[in-house]
C-alpha cells in the first residue's frame, strides 16, 4: 500500500513538474523568442504571463472538476490538454499566436495542479508523512526550476533540424513526458471525488477569466498602449468585482459557489495565501528579469545564462531534501531564516551585478537564493490547507494555487513595465543595471511583507521543536 502510494505521488509530482518547467525554461528563452517572432517588449511578457493567468483563471475550477467528476479523470484530462496545447506552441507563427495558446496551455495546467495537492492531502493523512510528501513536492519544484533553466539555454542553441527556429524545442520537448505521465496517471492513480460537491459555476468561470486576463493584458501594454490599457483596466475591475458579487449572492441562495467564501473565515488561511501570493509577486518577476538582464545586460548566451541561473535551482533543490525535517523540527523559524537568506542573496547580487562578476561568487550567490526559496516555499501550502475540512480542500487548492499563478502574473508584468521602462529607450549596461536595480527594491518590499506576515503567524502553525529520544 505505501508503495502504491509512493508510485501515485511520483505520478503527480512529475505532472506538476512539468507546470513548473514551462515557467522556467520560457523564461531563458524570452530573448530568442522575441527575436525570432519580432514580439514586442509588451506582448513578450504576456507570453510568460498569459500561461500563468490560464493556469490561475482555472485552477479553482480546476480544484472543484476533480471534486465533482472525479481528480483522476481531471488529472489525466489536464496532462492531454497540456501536450496538445504545447504542440501547438512550438509551431507558432506569430507572437498573437503564442500568446493565446500559451493562454490555453496554462487552462490544461489549471486542470492538473489542484488535483496533486488535494491528492497529497487525501493519501498522506498524518502530519509527518504529508509533510515529507509536501518536502517532495517542493523538490519536484526544485528538479522543474533546475531543468528549465537547463534546458531552456540549452535547446535554444540547438540546431533547428526540425524546425525553423530552435527555440520552438522548448515546447515540443513536453510532448514524450506528457506521454508518460498519461500512461502512469491511468495505471497508478486510484479515482477520488467529493460526492457533496455536484454542481459548476461556468459562467464565473467565465467572468473571472475575462477579469483576469484583461488586467494582466493592461498592466503588460501599458507603456506602449497607454489609451487602450485606460480601457481595459477599470473594465478588468469591473468583471473581478461582478465574480466576487456572484459568489457571495449564490451563497445566499443556497447555491454552491465557485469560490467559497467560508474559506477567508480562517485566519491561517488568510495568512499563508497572504504570504504565498506576495512571494510569487516577487519569485517569478525576479527569474523573468534576470533572464533578460544576463542575456541582454551583460550579454551572455543563452546557455551561459542558463547555466548561471542553474545554480539557483540546485541550491533549491539541494536545501529541499532537508527543508521538511527542519520545518518539522524547529517550526515556523525555518521560513523566517529562509526570508532573510532570500533578502542578502538579493543585495549580494546587487553587488556582483554592478561590477559584472559572472564567476564562483556569482554561483554561490544564486544557490543561496535557492536555498532561501526551499526554506519557505513548500510549507505555505500545508500552512494554508492544514486542518481544513475535507469537503473544501479541493476548492482551498484551487484558491491557494489561482493566487500564487495570480501574483506571479503580476509579478512579471509589473516589474517587467518597471524593467523595460529603463531599456526602452538606451541599451547599454547601466541602464540595464538601473532596471534590474529598481525591481530588485520591489522585490525586498515584497519579502519584507512576507517576514511581517511569518512573524504574526501563531507558532503552533508549524511543530514545535521535536526533541531526540
Amino acid at each position: 500500500m505505501k508503495n502504491i502510494k509512493n508510485i501515485a505521488l511520483l505520478v503527480l509530482l512529475l505532472a506538476h513538474l512539468l507546470t513548473i518547467l514551462d515557467i522556467f525554461i520560457v523564461n531563458i528563452a524570452i530573448p530568442s523568442i522575441q527575436l525570432g517572432l519580432g514580439s514586442s517588449n509588451g506582448k513578450i511578457q504576456l507570453v510568460v504571463a498569459m500561461y500563468m493567468i490560464g493556469f490561475a483563471s482555472f485552477l479553482i475550477i480546476g480544484g472543484k472538476a476533480g471534486d465533482c467528476f472525479g481528480r483522476k479523470r481531471v488529472f489525466v484530462l489536464g496532462i492531454i490538454l497540456f501536450m496538445l496545447t504545447s504542440a501547438g506552441c512550438g509551431f507558432s507563427a506569430t507572437t498573437d499566436q503564442l500568446i493565446v495558446l500559451r493562454f490555453l496551455q496554462g487552462i490544461s495546467a489549471g486542470l492538473m495542479s489542484p488535483q496533486v495537492l488535494s491528492y497529497i492531502q487525501i493519501l498522506f493523512t498524518s502530519h509527518s508523512a504529508r509533510t515529507n510528501a509536501m518536502g517532495w513536492y517542493g523538490i519536484a519544484i526544485g528538479i522543474g526550476t533546475v531543468l528549465g533553466q537547463f534546458l531552456g539555454g540549452l535547446l535554444v542553441e540547438l540546431k533547428p533540424l526540425v524546425v525553423d527556429q530552435s527555440w520552438r524545442y522548448i515546447f515540443l520537448i513536453n510532448i514524450p513526458v506528457c506521454i508518460l505521465a498519461i500512461v502512469l496517471a491511468i495505471r497508478y492513480l486510484e479515482d477520488s471525488k467529493d460526492s457533496s460537491s455536484t454542481k459548476m459555476d461556468y459562467l464565473s468561470t467565465g467572468i473571472v477569466g475575462i477579469g483576469l486576463v484583461l488586467l494582466i493584458f493592461s498592466i503588460a501594454v501599458g507603456l506602449e498602449q497607454p489609451d487602450l490599457a485606460l480601457i481595459t483596466f477599470p473594465v478588468s475591475l469591473v468583471f473581478l468585482t461582478a465574480f466576487l458579487y456572484r459568489q457571495v449572492r449564490r451563497k445566499s441562495l443556497k447555491k454552491e459557489p465557485l469560490l467559497n467564501m467560508e474559506l477567508f473565515r480562517h485566519k491561517n488561511f488568510n495568512m499563508a495565501v497572504s504570504a504565498s501570493a506576495l512571494f510569487m509577486l516577487m519569485l517569478d518577476a525576479y527569474f523573468f528579469v534576470l533572464a533578460v538582464f544576463l542575456q541582454n545586460g551583460i550579454h551572455l548566451s543563452p546557455l551561459e545564462a542558463g547555466y548561471f541561473i542553474v545554480f539557483q535551482g540546485c541550491g533549491f533543490l539541494i536545501a529541499s531534501f532537508f527543508s521538511a525535517r527542519l520545518v518539522l523540527r524547529f517550526g515556523k523559524i525555518v521560513l523566517v531564516v529562509g526570508v532573510l537568506v532570500l533578502m542578502l542573496a538579493l543585495i549580494l547580487q546587487l553587488v556582483l551585478f554592478y561590477y559584472q562578476l559572472i564567476d564562483f561568487r556569482g554561483y554561490i550567490v544564486m544557490m543561496l537564493h535557492g536555498c532561501g526559496v526551499a526554506l519557505v516555499l513548500p510549507s505555505f501550502a500545508n500552512i494554508a490547507l492544514k486542518n481544513l475540512p475535507l469537503n473544501v480542500i479541493g476548492n482551498a487548492s484551487g484558491v491557494y494555487s489561482t493566487l500564487q499563478q495570480l501574483f506571479g502574473a503580476l509579478g512579471i508584468t509589473i516589474t517587467g513595465s518597471i524593467f523595460y521602462y529603463f531599456t526602452q529607450s538606451i541599451k547599454d549596461f547601466e541602464h540595464f543595471y538601473d532596471a534590474f536595480y529598481y525591481g530588485t527594491f520591489m522585490h525586498l518590499f515584497c519579502l519584507t511583507s512576507v517576514l511581517l506576515i511569518l512573524l504574526f503567524l501563531p507558532k503552533s502553525i508549524l511543530p514545535k521543536h521535536i526533541k531526540r529520544s
